[in-house]
């Protein structure tokens, strides 16, 4: 029998696959062209009027594998590119109808898995992480409000 490699560093990409995975599991079978990648686009807390670059570096991947991205999200109707009026050389990315429903039930998902969170951890412990990972990575983005994405309609 093999010794299991011990998880030094993995721990918090371990955390955010489950997290991943969970949000899949909820939208995916409602959009079964979407990938991970995809579902990831929606974690910045709103793309709509966004440039392909500036999406890019929030995602830390190239402009030209975001351009897929979007591309692939736009072929599937869930946004349009348009050109931006302060910038003739650039295109905004704009949900289209179906993108927002898409970035709600993302939303609802995310608020589910954040629940799930908290009622393993407790309320304390929940707030004590979320303030820990603020710690760790300069944010200062409060933990989100579940109570008013769910009142968000689903349509």
């Amino acid at each position: 029998m093999s010794t299991p490699i011990p998880r030094y560093f993995g721990l918090l990409r371990l955390a955010f696959d489950q997290a991943l995975n969970a949000i899949l599991a909820e939208v995916g079978p409602l959009h079964p062209e979407l990938r991970p990648a995809h579902v990831q686009l929606f974690r910045f807390g709103g793309i709509d009027g966004s440039h392909t670059a500036e999406l890019a570096v929030h995602a830390g991947m190239t402009k030209q594998s975001m351009h897929e991205l979007i591309t692939h999200l736009e072929r599937h109707g869930y946004l349009v590119r348009e050109p931006d009026p302060a910038d003739t050389r650039a295109r905004l990315v704009r949900l289209t109808p179906a993108g927002r429903k898409l970035e709600q039930q993302i939303s609802h998902a995310i608020a589910k898995v954040l629940d799930t969170w908290e009622q393993d951890l407790g309320t304390e412990r929940f707030d004590q992480l979320w303030e820990t990972l603020q710690q760790l990575t300069g944010g200062t983005t409060p933990i989100p409000d579940r109570s008013r994405i769910r009142l968000t309609e689903l349509g």
